[in-house]
């Protein structure tokens, strides 16, 4: 059976963010990404236009994974502290989950100089943060969780995670990868004045 232009593109996604991995953003050339995956380097320009075409698609197409699966685990009538849980926790495997931080701290510091890495990680950051809050308001709604600015509690709780991911992918070892979630969910509890049993904390 031909492959598709669709499971093309995303074959190059994925050759791209196993190089950013492998290299750092600045280690990203052309010719690579095409040679893992297994087309030529105009096929990939084709496709993207240029190499941080292909970079910035291959992170998107990264955080829409996670939403995606998100959405197919969280269903309809998925109380808001579940919700929470699975929110953070569906980041995935240790493995996974530094893979992932990794790749947004590659991103991090180029939106330090570059305009447009600055507004791709903008956007990004706008997404996490606006599915965050659906899940708060949903809690409030539901008498479960108690805040008085639910949009200021997404950003406190957002940034908290960032900080945590930067602390854990750099192997603090008062901050593991594992008990990420948990220390983050003992803040959430907090802030949004909620029972820790609620959010699966002995």
């Amino acid at each position: 059976m031909a492959e598709t232009g669709d499971s093309r593109r995303r074959r190059i996604l994925e050759a791209t963010l196993e190089v950013i991995r492998d290299k750092g953003l600045a280690g990203v050339r052309t010719q690579e990404v095409a040679r893992r995956a297994g087309v030529s380097a105009g096929l990939l320009l084709y496709h993207f236009g240029t190499l941080e075409g292909v970079v910035a698609a291959a992170m998107r197409e990264s955080e829409e994974d996670y939403y995606r699966s998100f959405e197919d685990e969280a269903a309809a009538d998925l109380p808001a502290p579940d919700r929470l849980r699975l929110l953070v926790l569906r980041q995935g495997e240790p493995d996974a989950v530094v893979a992932a931080w990794t790749l947004w701290m590659e991103f991090w510091v180029r939106a330090l100089r570059d305009p447009e890495t600055a507004q791709l990680c903008a956007d990004l950051d706008s997404r996490w943060r606006s599915a965050l809050q659906v899940v708060i308001e949903q809690g409030v709604r539901e008498g479960v969780f108690a805040c008085a600015s639910p949009r200021a509690t997404t950003i406190r709780l957002s940034a908290l995670l960032d900080g945590l991911s930067v602390a854990a992918t750099l192997d603090d070892p008062e901050v593991p990868v594992a008990a990420v979630p948990d220390l983050w969910l003992e803040t959430a509890a907090l802030e949004l004045g909620c029972d820790r049993a609620l959010l699966g904390l002995g």
